[in-house]
Formats: C-alpha cells, structure tokens, sequence
C-alpha cells in the first residue's frame, strides 16, 4: 500500500536533455503502464529510467519481461537501477539492475547482490531501429484513440508558435498536448470563442496524420468542456472552416470553440454567417491587443 505515504503525479513530465540522450523518468510501478513510456517517447525520451525496488516474488515473475517490453515497444534504451537484499523480516528486494538497448536485448546486468554496472548508449542504435521499424508511424490512433500529453510548463519552451500565415506568442496559448495547442482567439465571436489547431502548420483538415486528427479532437473535447462550464454556457458550437470557400481565412487547420447559451444570438445558425465574417477587414469589431489575449490565455490555462 505505497498509496499510503507516496503521492501520485499528475501529468507526464517531458524528457530531460543530457549528454547521453533524452531521458524520460518514470518509478518501478510505471513500469507495468506501457502507456506512460508511449508518452515519454512521444515527447523526444530516447532512454526510458525506472529506478526500482521490486519485491523477489514479482521481480523474478515480472522484472526482465516488463523491461524489455518497454525497449522493443518504444525502441529506447531502458535503465532500471534496482535496490537488492533483505531490507527486515517482512521485506527483500530482488535487484538484477539491469540495460536494455532498443532492440529489446540486455546489454548490462547485475546480480542478486550490490554491485554497479555499465553499459554504452548508442542513439545511432535508437534512430536506426526506429527507422528500419517506424512503429510509431504505425500505431492506429484512428482504432484504439491517442494518449494525450498536456503540461502547462511546457507551453512556454516556444516563445512562437506558426498559425498559418500569423504567429502565436506563447503568451496566448492556454493548452498544449504533443501535437495540438489551445489559444485564445484576436476577435472572439463570444465571451469564450478559442481555437484549436494542431501544432505542425497543415493548410488542410485531410492532410492532417491519423494521431493529429485524434489528438486534436480529444484536445478539443477537453477543451470545449472546460470553456463551456467556465463561462457558464449550456450547449457548445464546434467547427471547421475547411478552406477558403467554407470561410477560412488563416491557411492552418483549426477548430472553433464556442460556449453557447440561450439567447445569444436571436437565429441559433446565424452564427456561422459570424464566424465567416468576423475576420473581415471591414468588421465592426477591432482585433483585441496581445495584452488582452494573455490576460485570458492565464486564466484559462488555470483550468486545466
């Protein structure tokens, strides 16, 4: 019953840069999540760290197996540093230390007694298999969805973010998951009317990649929630303008978020003559300032 004294995360950290490669960190129990390695590795992890201490009984049923099927799986190299020996009565710790290449073979292994060991990282390795073997090109996020990654810290590690033929300053977005990104909106339609897009610049919703289409959609119903009930709405709008006869006007695929409630506009579809018109030049309403729109992104980025 670790849950007892130790308290769980709350998001999936991004990988830390060093020497050797991008270290994605996790502990002994992530080890039997396969999907927390996924998102380490979606975010750049090249090695995959689980400093453990397993019991013998699980260590000896479990320990090589779940090891090396993080390796093959996320094609990374994976070091799981492991406490060993009899700790009192009711407690012993299996050890086998251990360095498992991309290739799912253990390369560096220690036994059941304290000791180091070492091994050589090679990303050559790392990039060739994921090349000859581009399994994560081949995952059906279009079948089984896409596991979503959102951090708020690191929204700002990219002080600009291309939307089309604009930019977008870190200061305006409020969410951002490993492909798509949340912002705030220069001429909202309503109180609450942000955008969604995915983060590589695509002019197109049919050339978005099979995880851009799910990652924006489950960003999106995140997203439309949290606006709806935040400002106090009933029902929400969702849409696409898909190009320039739908009514786009920026050449980057995007999702309109819009809170709804009754009344807001006297004919419910005159809202998309709005949303087709709002960004005119000849638009009654001014663009509202960057201030303005970081001041908004702060806030909402506290609802998630």
């Amino acid at each position: 019953m670790e849950s007892d004294y130790c308290q769980a995360g709350t998001e999936i950290g991004p990988p830390v840069s060093t020497p050797a490669g991008n270290v994605g960190m996790a502990i002994c129990y992530d080890m039997r999540f396969p999907e927390l390695s996924i998102g380490l590795t979606q975010q750049g992890a090249e090695i995959l760290t689980f400093p453990s201490a397993f019991t013998v009984p699980t260590g000896m049923a479990h320990w090589e197996t779940l090891l090396r099927a993080r390796a093959i799986e996320n094609q990374a190299y994976v070091i799981a540093a492991a406490q060993v020996g009899k700790h009192n009565e009711k407690r012993s710790s299996y050890g086998h230390t251990m360095v498992v290449d991309p290739w799912g073979c253990v390369v560096a292994e220690c036994s059941n007694q304290v000791d180091v060991v070492f091994a050589e990282i090679d990303l050559e390795l790392v990039h060739r298999c994921r090349k000859e073997m581009p399994l994560s090109n081949h995952r059906r996020h279009d079948v089984y969805g896409h596991i979503n990654i959102h951090s708020t810290d690191d929204i700002n590690k990219q002080e600009v973010y291309q939307f089309g033929q604009y930019q977008l300053k870190s200061s305006q977005v409020f969410y951002k998951s490993a492909l798509s990104i949340g912002f705030v909106n220069r001429k909202p339609v309503l109180p609450g009317h942000v955008l969604v897009s995915p983060v590589r610049p695509v002019a197109r919703f049919t050339d978005l990649t099979q995880a851009e289409v799910a990652d924006l959609f489950r960003c999106t119903q995140i997203i439309a929630e949290a606006i709806k009930s935040h400002f106090d709405g009933t029902s929400s709008t969702i849409a696409i303008q898909d190009g320039p006869e739908a009514g786009q006007t920026v050449t980057h695929v995007h999702v309109h978020v819009l809170p709804r409630k009754k009344g807001d506009f006297q004919k419910n579809d005159d809202i998309y003559d709005k949303l087709e018109n709002h960004d005119s030049s000849d638009a009654t309403q001014k663009w509202r300032s960057d201030e303005d729109m970081a001041q908004e992104a702060a806030k909402l980025r506290e609802l998630f």
